[in-house]
């Protein structure tokens, strides 16, 4: 069967934009392929018509991929009026299940192309910043496949970006050991480190380019 791109796509822009939930596209019956599922991704940008500033990458940590029922990284794209700074609030009723998460954020000074290696990679970078980014769940209780979170917008929410740091030799080899910890008030959550992510950030951008 051929997918309705631009009914689902529609389907979709209405339910993030109005923090709504809707079943997953994907069913045993039907499953959504790759190819459709970042096709409705890119017609929900266009409908919505916001400006990118950036891409983010999801499902970096392949220890959590059963838990989602997983098998791969996805990305989505982040714009202008979903990056907050540290000091500005963000009203998370806006978001449909919100979850948090502590990122790396890379900011870069040129454009990567696919057949750089990782040191080339790592000199496309002008800093680094810590952040979180606030995903979302369109699908009822965080239940969807891969294709379904790739056509939702990689679940991305919003992403807050903390203070950037210079992108010396120094700070981009650490990238892999910089440690995590995510706290709720005194109580340790979760921690990990860089490396964690496909084996660190500049391996995360060189999945990305590869895409």
């Amino acid at each position: 069967m051929t997918r309705d791109i631009e009914s689902n796509a529609q389907t979709i822009a209405d339910a993030l934009t109005s923090a709504q939930q809707i079943p997953k596209l994907s069913s045993e019956a039907e499953q959504l392929s790759l190819d459709d599922a970042y096709s409705i991704a890119s017609r929900v940008r266009e409908i919505l018509g916001k400006e990118r500033v950036g891409r983010k990458v999801g499902f970096t940590n392949r220890t959590i991929w059963p838990v989602y029922g997983v098998d791969q990284p996805i990305w989505g794209e982040v714009h202008s009026d979903g990056l907050f700074s540290t000091d500005q609030p963000v009203n998370l009723a806006s978001y449909s299940e919100p979850r948090i998460e502590p990122e790396i954020v890379l900011g870069l000074k040129h454009a990567p192309t696919a057949e750089m290696n990782n040191e080339q990679l790592a000199g496309c970078v002008e800093w680094v910043a810590p952040g979180f980014e606030i995903v979302q769940s369109i699908y009822p209780n965080w239940k969807f496949s891969v294709e379904d979170s790739i056509a939702a917008q990689g679940l991305h929410g919003c992403l807050v970006l903390g203070d950037k740091i210079a992108a010396t030799h120094d700070v981009l080899t650490g990238l892999a050991e910089v440690p995590l910890a995510l706290f709720k008030g005194a109580e340790a959550i979760e921690s990990g480190k860089g490396e964690n992510a496909l084996g660190g950030p500049i391996e995360v951008l060189a999945h990305l380019v590869s895409l």
